[in-house]
């Protein structure tokens, strides 16, 4: 998509940002997003985010112990649910480890936000509804991977972060256009790979064996309606088109942060509103409809309202365009403008 002015429809009048206005936007954006984790955390009181299972397992390796054997109901990291990240997470979180989980989980947001404001308006501002929606929120909220890892898609080399959490992370790459985020992937998978293996050997078995029997994942194509999201492969050729195909056969939880990739997808910002007010809604109506509802009911409805109001959404953004690669959406192009 070409660069247009438009003096009335995007801040400091003209859809085409400045380094300096990216800037500027990216540390507000850090700022608040940050500012939210803080609250959320002292406001229930809580010592944990969704970030700390890493943090808890970083510093397990690094205290020469297996955090795999250490966390889940009844034990010393009280949890409903094991570990479900591959010991290649906990050495990615080691840097942020020396801190207390509140601290380390607002710089993670921060930082994670930073990248992504300043990624997405590389070439426009088109994309600043992804900011205002329910997928991005409780990103923030539970301080989830999914920001990062949505960052991936405008700054190629935190691609070295991808093995972090690697089944989100699959598709973006899969899907990406740019040679620098394969390169960036290799090298830090890597390094957390054999890292992980130094201190902790073993880790790849045990990993595999608890995965296998994790009952509450499923691929979004695997639940009701999810059949449909495949009629994207009707425009092959586009990049995005593979995003969302892949996205929807990784095996995935209910939770509405898993989502938040599918926001990059847009490629003006009318599109970018309705799919952020279209997957906030759902997010809303789920939310409703599943209160008393049994596990199993529980799963169902939010898995449902995914496929519904997030993804096929997505599948009709992508079926509305022609089927050439090339210009058009963000995911298509390298922003190689970050450095």
């Amino acid at each position: 998509m070409e660069r247009k002015d438009n003096p009335e429809g995007f801040p400091w009048g003209t859809n085409n940002p400045s380094r300096r206005q990216r800037l500027i936007f990216a540390v507000l954006v850090a700022l608040l997003s940050s500012g939210f984790v803080w609250l959320h955390v002292v406001r229930f009181h809580q010592e944990r985010t969704d970030f700390s299972q890493a943090l808890f397992g970083a510093r397990a390796l690094m205290n020469h112990s297996d955090p795999y054997k250490l966390v889940g109901p009844g034990l010393v990291y009280d949890s409903k649910w094991p570990l479900m990240y591959p010991a290649t997470t906990y050495v990615a979180a080691i840097p942020l480890a020396v801190m207390p989980d509140r601290f380390a989980s607002v710089l993670f947001i921060a930082l994670a936000s930073f990248a992504l404001a300043y990624g997405i308006t590389a070439r426009s501002w088109h994309l600043l509804p992804m900011f205002v929606s329910v997928a991005y929120l409780t990103s923030v909220q539970l301080a989830q991977w999914s920001i990062l890892i949505t960052a991936i898609l405008f700054v190629p080399w935190l691609a070295a972060f991808a093995a972090a959490k690697p089944q989100t992370a699959l598709p973006v790459l899969l899907s990406s256009p740019s040679s620098v985020s394969i390169k960036a992937a290799t090298i830090g998978a890597g390094l957390l790979f054999a890292t992980s293996l130094i201190l902790l050997p073993g880790w790849p078995v045990e990993w595999m064996g608890l995965i296998r029997g994790a009952q509450q994942f499923r691929a979004p194509i695997a639940r009701f309606g999810g059949v449909c999201i495949a009629l994207v492969l009707l425009r092959w050729r586009r990049p995005e088109a593979w995003l969302v195909f892949l996205m929807a056969l990784v095996p995935q939880s209910w939770a509405w942060y898993n989502v938040l990739t599918l926001l990059a997808i847009p490629a003006t910002y009318r599109e970018a509103c309705v799919l952020s007010v279209v997957s906030s809604m759902g997010a809303i109506a789920a939310a409703y409809f599943a209160v008393g509802k049994s596990p199993s009911e529980f799963d169902a409805i939010w898995g449902a309202a995914m496929v519904a109001f997030a993804y096929l959404p997505a599948t009709i953004v992508v079926l509305r365009r022609p089927n050439v690669r090339g210009a058009g959406n963000p995911v298509n192009q390298n922003v190689s403008e970050f450095l």
